[in-house]
């Protein structure tokens, strides 16, 4: 089964911030499809959008202005920046800030610090204990595609399973921490 890290039910939704780095102007932000991805709004701004000084965006170029990002109605909501906006009587009304969480994810990247997958944790384990993919699966019973396909994340695993295959063939034991 292929893990699509891309589908989401409905649409895209920011659920945290996990850190802002204002003088990079770099967010790192999880999403509900269970990614994380970094907003690199240096690039956004000044390759992708080309912003200048006349436009709404521009104040957030300053660091000190782009630390103020929180996280409104799952997307990114600067309130220190106003545009005003015309309703249909022709009256301007103050708004806050945000882009939409489709487009922040079309413009973001995934977090490589953040999205360790189970097959690359398990092929960096393997690959340090010296053994083969065949001699994993001998040793955990199983075949030597189920292990390539765990290491290329097109397998699914439980972690029963995934337990059995690291204590059988690696002498290691499991375990998990949630920090």
């Amino acid at each position: 089964m292929k893990n699509n890290k891309n589908a989401f039910r409905g649409s895209p939704k920011i659920l945290r911030i996990n850190q802002v780095d204002a003088q990079q102007l770099r967010i790192s932000v999880l999403f509900n499809n269970g990614a994380n991805r970094v907003l690199d709004f240096k690039k956004i701004f000044n390759q992708d959008w080309n912003i200048t000084p006349k436009d709404i965006e521009y104040p957030l170029l300053k660091p000190s202005q782009f630390q103020k990002v929180e996280l409104e109605n799952h997307t990114l909501t600067w309130k220190n920046i106003k545009p005003y906006l015309t309703n249909e009587e022709g009256n301007k009304t103050a708004s806050v800030y945000d882009i939409g969480a489709d487009v922040l994810y079309g413009l973001s990247r995934t977090d490589e610090d953040r999205n360790a997958s189970i097959g690359a944790l398990f092929k960096s384990w393997r690959i340090a204990a010296e053994l083969t993919q065949d001699e994993v699966a001998y040793k955990a019973g199983t075949s030597r595609s189920y292990i390539s396909k765990l290491e290329n994340d097109t397998q699914a695993i439980e972690l029963k399973t995934l337990s059995k295959i690291v204590e059988a063939s690696l002498g290691k034991r499991l375990v998990i921490s949630i920090e």
